[in-house]
């Protein structure tokens, strides 16, 4: 009996460290909530099966429960204040994915594990919120005593996450923590004449290669290409086309198929047999952006095409 108790001040922590790129044996610390109630409950776990019995009819048949109802509300709270750091981590993926990665599904994939992470804290935070009024007015708040099913729902989330970030690309932070702290963080680096040419270097390596047709093509590969940092790169879309490299690579994706569904060369294929050599990924990826940019669908962008 209670052999959940300490367990469920693991869900946290495992939450939190699902979603860092690197840990370490320090992260240990993390399970200290886990390892203080462990040893809180251990002289219950070694008594016999009749003090047990009594120490169990003195918390749920007297009523006498203010220890495990403080510990219940706390693994509550526990859960969503990781959660909380788990999402606060996701945002800086988020960012760094929509910057450096012309890879539109891994971006949504970061998105929905984004809202997921912020989904369960509010949940949990609003919960122990309750637990407190419950606690203070006297009202035996009989819902968080259901911890096992509570263990259950969160073990299915966590699948859920699991498999939401089944297949996620680590090369993007590695590479991007790798660089030189000077050529992160100096903005100055390069002045808007030469962010200018380096957007007139990226556009003809563009034009010429045809880069953008790699459905896994990211910033770092483009800038080896042109022999800047990535952080220059991105500072010069961002600032001569007020957009970031997966806006800019998408676009072009988006105007090589819109002239490819209009001269009719291939329509022996499938749309997304189409979109796929311009550099799409997925078949809803290429729904999705095409939309976006255009504000028609595929199918309905031809049509209007064609009857002007």
């Amino acid at each position: 009996m209670w052999i959940n108790g300490p367990l469920l001040f693991t869900i946290g922590p495992f939450f939190y460290l699902h979603v860092k790129r690197k840990v370490t044996w320090k992260e240990i610390i993390h399970f200290i909530p886990f390892i203080i109630v462990f040893i809180w409950i251990l002289p219950f776990y070694i008594k016999s099966p009749s003090e047990k019995l009594d120490i169990i009819k003195s918390i749920y048949v007297s009523g006498q429960r203010p220890e495990t109802e403080i510990m219940q509300y706390l693994y509550v709270f526990h859960i969503g204040i990781y959660c909380l750091l788990g999402y606060f981590i996701l945002k800086r993926k988020s960012v760094l994915f929509s910057s450096y990665d012309s890879d539109d599904t891994q971006h949504k994939l970061n998105k929905r594990s984004l809202n997921l992470y912020l989904l369960i804290s509010i949940i949990s935070l609003i919960s122990f919120l309750i637990c407190l009024i419950a606690h203070f007015y006297g009202v035996y708040y009989g819902l968080v005593d259901k911890f096992t099913i509570s263990l259950l729902v969160l073990l299915v989330l966590l699948l859920q996450v699991y498999f939401t970030f089944k297949g996620y690309d680590e090369k993007l932070e590695i590479e991007f923590d790798s660089l030189p702290k000077q050529k992160l963080n100096n903005n100055h680096v390069l002045k808007t004449e030469e962010f200018k040419n380096l957007m007139l270097d990226l556009n003809e390596l563009m034009e010429t290669k045809k880069l953008y047709r790699n459905p896994n093509l990211k910033i770092i590969s483009v800038a080896e290409e042109l022999n800047v940092s990535m952080h220059q790169l991105s500072a010069a879309i961002n600032q001569q086309n007020g957009n970031n490299f997966f806006d800019y690579i998408n676009k072009l994706r988006i105007e090589e198929l819109k002239t490819t569904l209009l001269d009719g060369s291939k329509k022996n294929l499938t749309l997304f047999a189409i979109a796929r050599e311009s550099g799409f990924k997925s078949n809803s990826s290429f729904y999705r952006v095409f939309k976006k940019y255009v504000g028609d669908t595929p199918k309905q962008f031809i049509k209007k095409n064609k009857t002007t």
